[in-house]
């Protein structure tokens, strides 16, 4: 008579926490990753769904099922579904409970006025974090953030100390980050061919990924068991 749900158990860390921890990834991890940030946000847009919240904090590097470096894309709390009129618009509510550091500018200016590619411009905002340690923009409150967001071009990621990061990625990041939405790959699959190709020439390896989880990550724990009665 116990009312209970299950939950998947990740072991990993956030991109957050990584970056937090270890400073800015290599490019070709930071390509690994999105790439399957990628492939998980095209199958939410296929079906008309706008996660709205993509940041490092909701991007989670994972050992599961026996790979590492798996990612898993979180908290759908703030989805939008574009196909459903009546589908409650929680932006607002987003704005004044966060910080707009990977909001897309036309967020900020009309939250109802969302699409696939305001997810866009937070992964773009994402990759520039990983590369260099910081947030595209770094104004001190919101006021300050969103002036910068609505007016300010970015920089390149190697313009912000980013090390040895391919022309053709760098070009990557500032094209998701177009103000303009228009300017901006058209979808998620155009994001993922540009990075499939930076992959190529820069791969990152499985050896190179257990060999970053075992030096920075202890053994998985056993999961406690139920006390038998």
């Amino acid at each position: 008579g116990t009312f209970f749900y299950a939950m998947v158990y990740l072991d990993g860390l956030s991109l957050e926490e990584i970056v937090a921890r270890d400073g800015p990834m290599p490019a070709s991890r930071v390509v690994h990753l999105l790439l399957q940030a990628c492939g998980a946000l095209h199958e939410a847009h296929q079906r008309g769904l706008v996660h709205r919240d993509v940041k490092p904090q909701n991007l989670m590097a994972c050992r599961l099922g026996g790979q590492v470096d798996f990612l898993k894309v979180l908290d759908f709390g703030l989805v939008k579904d574009l196909g459903n009129d009546h589908s409650r618009d929680l932006t607002q509510y987003a704005r004044m409970l966060g910080t707009p550091l990977y909001m897309a500018p036309e967020r900020i200016r009309n939250p109802a006025d969302v699409d696939a590619r305001a997810d866009i411009y937070a992964l773009g905002a994402v990759a520039f974090f990983l590369l260099t340690g910081r947030r595209v923009f770094e104004g001190v409150g919101d006021h300050a953030l969103v002036n910068q967001v609505l007016h300010e071009a970015p920089v390149a990621p190697s313009a912000a100390g980013a090390r040895d990061v391919p022309a053709l990625l760098d070009a990557l990041v500032l094209h998701c980050l177009a103000k303009d939405r228009e300017r901006r790959p058209a979808t998620i699959l155009d994001v993922a061919a540009v990075l499939q190709e930076v992959a190529r020439a820069r791969p990152w390896q499985e050896d190179m990924a257990a060999a970053w989880w075992a030096s920075h990550r202890p053994a998985a724990e056993p999961l406690p068991q139920a006390a038998s009665g």
